[in-house]
């Protein structure tokens, strides 16, 4: 007879995140979960891990001097010509991500 070995399935650590709202404030969030046919937990998971990954694409900023906004403005106005590397960098993404 053979014997069989099962291996040990890894469980995620997790942990606990607490927050204090008012009753209005429950009921309302807790409305929308249902609609969406989440439990509270699922919810608030779900619209923070959004709004977290939303949130550094609206902050990001990139200041430019003058001189530095006159060059990349020049840049997109008047772009230079292709040359072979970025030919065949810009056929390696279109091989890579656009057939996907």
């Amino acid at each position: 007879m053979k014997k069989i070995m099962s291996t040990p399935t890894q469980v995620p650590q997790t942990t606990t995140i607490e927050i204090t709202i008012n009753r209005e404030q429950k009921e309302l969030i807790e409305k929308a979960a249902t609609l969406w046919g989440l439990s509270l937990s699922e919810y608030l998971l779900e619209v923070a891990l959004n709004l977290a990954e939303e949130m550094p694409l609206k902050s990001e900023q990139i200041v430019l001097s003058e001189p530095n906004w006159e060059i990349v403005t020049s840049a997109i106005e008047n772009p230079p010509q292709l040359n072979s590397k970025l030919k065949s960098a810009i056929e390696i993404y279109r091989q890579e991500y656009e057939s996907k």
